[in-house]
């Protein structure tokens, strides 16, 4: 399975920054760790996390940047274009480039849409809505042990680590379909 990777979204504005995380949890392999408003905030809490998304109005934003950078923290800015080694992303782009630059090799999951089978769509619908492993099997007329086999190749396909992710992403509406 791949790894999870925990990132904060620093922006000058506390909703916006909210918005930002709420948005990037539905990216398979991204865990929103923290929020913060402020240069500061965003040195000191970036230090735990895997990637940064900095907003570049942020009073000290490029100070904090090269400081977290040079702890090994992969440092995205938003908005702004500066001279230095920044990853930036503009905000005409969208949350999956935003995804991308902070975890390179995330995909989205909207992309993951015609990656099931109909037989796994339906095994992922079933689940989706609580059914436990033999019941899915009974309403299907598979094994238990297909049905297990089905849900290892969904959550390959895509990309989480478990039932429960998998399930979420299906609720969120993120693989498209009937789910």
């Amino acid at each position: 399975m791949s790894r999870t990777h925990s990132v904060l979204i620093a922006h000058r504005e506390n909703l916006a920054a909210e918005g930002m995380a709420a948005a990037l949890s539905r990216f398979p392999g991204i865990l929103p760790a923290a929020v913060a408003t402020t240069a500061d905030e965003a040195e000191a809490c970036g230090r735990e996390v895997d990637a940064v998304a900095l907003d570049g109005e942020i009073e000290g934003a490029e100070r904090a940047a090269a400081r977290l950078r040079s702890a090994g923290v992969r440092v995205v800015m938003l908005g702004i274009r500066s001279d230095v080694e920044d990853l930036w992303v503009s905000p005409q782009e969208t949350m999956a480039t935003l995804a991308a630059a902070l975890i390179p090799g995330t995909r989205d999951p909207r992309v993951l849409q015609g990656s099931l089978s109909p037989r796994e769509r339906e095994v992922l619908e079933l689940v989706a809505k609580g059914l436990p492993g033999k019941q899915v099997a009974r309403e299907l007329g598979i094994s238990t042990k297909t049905v297990e086999q089905h849900k290892s190749r969904i959550f390959t396909k895509l990309g989480v680590p478990n039932q429960t992710a998998a399930a979420c992403l299906a609720v969120a509406g993120d693989i498209g379909g009937s789910l």
